[in-house]
């Protein structure tokens, strides 16, 4: 079960909540096709999320720099911060990282996280997030599978596992 990291008994930090998040980190699912990436404030609380086409990778880190609301055409989750910037990237280490820590390093500083098995962490999270309706939620979870890519919530699996690292190191 993965523990819940959010304000009033959930993951997804409330729009009131984000408002006065004054450092924001980035967690980043590289992949050939596309990227996920989380927003989240040093608290461990999911700010926002979403999905990226791999080519728009140049695009996106130029918009996350400037301003977190500059990703909104990428948003599945959560709502993006007026204010904020990104104090650091967490990228996962898995395929094709080494482009993705290349082009985020011009902007911001980039820390390499492993991400062995944040896609069916990524999994549960997306059930805790949206429960199943109707005949689904007798189906046992494992059998489940999403109805959308998880490639977001697996990037916030991934700062997840910094954000814990930097706190206990």
């Amino acid at each position: 079960n993965i523990p819940d990291s959010g304000c009033c008994g959930s993951i997804l930090a409330g729009p009131a909540r984000c408002r006065g998040i004054a450092e924001m980190y980035l967690g980043i699912d590289p992949g050939r096709q596309k990227f996920g990436w989380a927003l989240a404030g040093g608290e461990g609380k999911l700010v926002a999320s979403g999905i990226v086409p791999a080519e728009k990778l140049e695009d996106f880190a130029l918009k996350a720099a400037r301003s977190c609301k500059d990703c909104e055409e990428w948003r599945l989750e959560g709502e993006l911060p007026e204010d904020g910037k990104i104090a650091k990237v967490f990228c996962g280490d898995g395929t094709g990282h080494a482009r993705f820590v290349q082009a985020l390093a011009r902007r911001f500083a980039v820390e390499l996280v492993g991400e062995l098995n944040t896609t069916l962490e990524a999994r549960r999270l997306y059930w805790d997030m949206h429960p199943p309706r109707g005949l689904k939620r007798f189906v046992p979870l494992s059998l489940l599978v999403p109805p959308r890519c998880v490639d977001d919530l697996a990037a916030f699996c991934i700062l997840r596992r910094a954000l814990v690292a930097d706190a206990i190191g």
